[in-house]
């Protein structure tokens, strides 16, 4: 009985203190809650305490405090810059724009206010109570260019840099026509090279804790991986390549040709993929060579636009493709095609773009491409005749042709005077020599009569000049106007409108006929067969050659002054036929024959009036005289009739 009493006794003192103990235990915990709510309403806008960087510690502070503290503290330690140092010397990478190395302080800050922020209610309560004790560190959040700063590092220290050397092929060039050339391989030399890439671990270290101390380079053994015995091993290859014709880069219908000189010092030494020695081609030099050829090659995409009033086109833009010279492709390629196949001949890569406004989208008049071409060139024309073509063309420009519709040129150029724009040039009318305006609107005419034909257009006046004139070679291609005849007309028989665009370059004229394409096919045939106009060999026969040279007085030159207008030219009959094959595969065949007298040579010769009227009454004078003495009366029945 005593014995169960005594456990009693036992359980009631256990029981007891467990009470108490739990009493206790709440207690603690209530106010262990309480101090954490209190903390973290007190903390609500700051940051955690305990949480560090490195030993700057934050706890208590607001976002923006924070934020000043240890933007304070980056700048305090970082904006001297750099400092390395080798033997005797120091130098200080500064970096005012903060390209080198850049604190990512509101990621660092927003990282130290959310620390004990994102777990749950209790995690957060237990580390509100338990950083103060430990502390909860951040490491540091930047950013360090590497790269930049081991390139300022080299430019920096360069002069106490001894890199090695390796061998390379030395080429001297004795003749550049013949192709002789001398070469040898240099001596590789071993260097020292600074160890950077350990110096901005040190740095990247020191960053971490917030210090910024003068760090020593140190340097190492630098080993040339070209050796001469390497590069001997090349020669074979080095005679192959200088052995090679010229090479020629092509786009279209143009051709660069590199001078063999050039090529020869494009060549150098280099390892391959599988660090074997072997012969490449110097990147700056081809490249410098592909940017020259790409001033020639590339030019923007050019939008359409089109403008029209009172029935003209006042302004008109062709779409264009952009097109520009892939350097980089066109390098690779000209170390394969060379250096691999041993082809000298390359076609050039080059990228197009399309514009972003095509003509066809900026009216709907048919007008969204060039249906045909005419092409002439007046080299060696005097000023007032150049002037005149200048004016005609410009006229011309912008004009329309409605489907259906006659073109008349001389109708199209309208009155031909000083009042609308044209000088005069001298020319030749019945062997007499005076001035007349519009000299050289012939250009005018023989360009659109080439434009017309090569456009397919069906032609219902042309007339050839008299005699063959330098401007209009090849003979047979020409058409002659003067107002009101002889004119120059076509028919736009075509479904859409033709807009004529006039161009000038130089000693060129060119009309361009726009409209659309129906599928109809232009060829001719001379003694050759083109589809091109400007390639047309027309046939001539029955040449004649000229008279003897003519001299032609007038009083536009100085008295005795002599000019030649005209050279002689022989007289002769052309001809070429004209083929339109149209889309539904109706076919028309006619024969363009032209007639030219034979032209002698012409000069003007400057007469003083004044003698020349006073030779001339004495002339009529003497006839008079002579008459008097010799006449003999004539019954009146003697006299023949008219």
């Amino acid at each position: 009985m005593d014995s169960i009493d005594t456990e009693i006794k036992k359980m009631n003192v256990f029981f007891k203190w467990s009470l108490i103990g739990l009493a206790i235990f709440f207690v603690v915990c209530l106010i262990l809650a309480g101090a954490s709510a209190a903390l973290a309403y007190n903390y609500q806008n700051k940051i955690y305490p305990g949480v560090k960087i490195d030993n700057l510690d934050l706890g208590g502070l607001t976002k923006t405090q924070a934020l000043n503290i240890v933007g304070g503290k980056f700048h305090q330690v970082f904006d001297p810059g750099f400092s390395f140092t080798f033997e005797n010397t120091t130098k200080t990478i500064a970096d005012p724009n903060n390209k080198i190395f850049v604190l990512n302080a509101d990621s660092l800050i927003d990282q130290a206010f959310n620390v004990g922020r994102t777990d749950n209610l209790f995690k957060r309560h237990v580390k509100l109570l338990v950083f103060p004790i430990i502390n909860k560190k951040l490491p540091i959040d930047y950013r360090l260019d590497k790269d930049l700063l081991k390139e300022t590092l080299q430019n920096e220290f360069a002069i106490l840099e001894k890199p090695a050397v390796n061998s390379a092929l030395e080429i001297n060039v004795l003749d550049d026509e013949k192709k002789e050339s001398t070469f040898n391989f240099t001596d590789e030399q071993t260097g020292e090279t600074f160890r950077f890439n350990e110096a901005i671990a040190e740095l990247e270290a020191n960053a971490r804790r917030l210090e910024n101390k003068t760090i020593a380079l140190t340097r190492h053994a630098a080993t040339p991986t070209i050796t001469r015995a390497q590069a001997q091993s090349t020669e074979a290859t080095v005679l192959q390549l200088l052995a090679l014709p010229d090479v020629q880069l092509k786009f279209k219908e143009k051709t660069w040709s590199i001078k063999w000189d050039d090529f020869a010092h494009w060549l150098e030494l280099g390892l391959d993929d599988e660090e074997k020695v072997t012969v490449r081609f110097n990147s700056e030099m081809v490249t410098g060579h592909l940017e020259a050829i790409a001033q020639e090659i590339d030019q923007p995409a050019t939008d359409a636009k089109l403008q029209m009033k009172d029935g003209r086109v006042t302004e008109f833009i062709a779409s264009q493709n952009g097109q520009a010279l892939d350097i980089e492709t066109n390098l690779q390629k000209i170390n394969q095609e060379i250096l691999i196949n041993q082809n000298t001949v390359i076609d050039l890569v080059v990228k197009i773009t399309e514009p972003k406004v095509a003509v066809g989208s900026t009216n709907d008049l048919g007008i969204k491409e060039i249906i045909g071409l005419g092409y002439s060139n007046f080299a060696g024309s005097p000023a007032n005749r150049r002037h005149n073509i200048g004016v005609g063309a410009a006229t011309l420009n912008g004009v329309l042709i409605p489907p259906g519709g006659e073109f008349s040129l001389v109708k199209t150029l309208g009155e031909i005077d000083g009042q609308h724009g044209y000088l005069q040039e001298l020319v030749i009318k019945k062997n007499e020599t005076k001035p007349e305006y519009g000299g050289g609107l012939c250009q005018i005419g023989t360009t659109v009569f080439r434009a017309a034909l090569q456009s397919g257009l069906p032609i219902t006046m042309r007339q050839n000049h008299s005699y063959r004139v330098v401007y209009y070679e090849p003979a047979g291609t020409d058409a002659t106007i003067y107002d009101p005849w002889p004119d120059m007309k076509f028919v736009n028989d075509t479904t859409n409108y033709i807009l004529i665009q006039s161009k000038l370059s130089g000693n060129n004229l060119t009309f361009e006929y726009w409209g659309t394409r129906d599928g109809r096919k232009v060829s001719f045939e001379g003694n050759n067969i083109v589809e091109d106009l400007k390639q047309l060999k027309p046939k001539i026969f029955n040449i004649t050659s000229p008279g003897p040279k003519r001299e032609v007085e007038t009083e536009a030159l100085e008295p005795g002054q002599k000019k030649k207008i005209e050279s002689a030219h022989n007289g002769a009959d052309a001809s070429f036929n004209r083929t339109v094959v149209k889309a539904d595969g109706t076919e028309l065949k006619e024969t363009w024959k032209s007639h030219y007298v034979p032209w002698q040579e012409v000069w003007l010769i400057g007469v003083d009036p004044v003698k020349k009227a006073a030779e001339a009454a004495a002339a009529l004078e003497a006839l008079n005289a002579e008459q008097t003495t010799t006449e003999t009366p004539v019954a009146p029945e003697a006299i023949p009739a008219p």
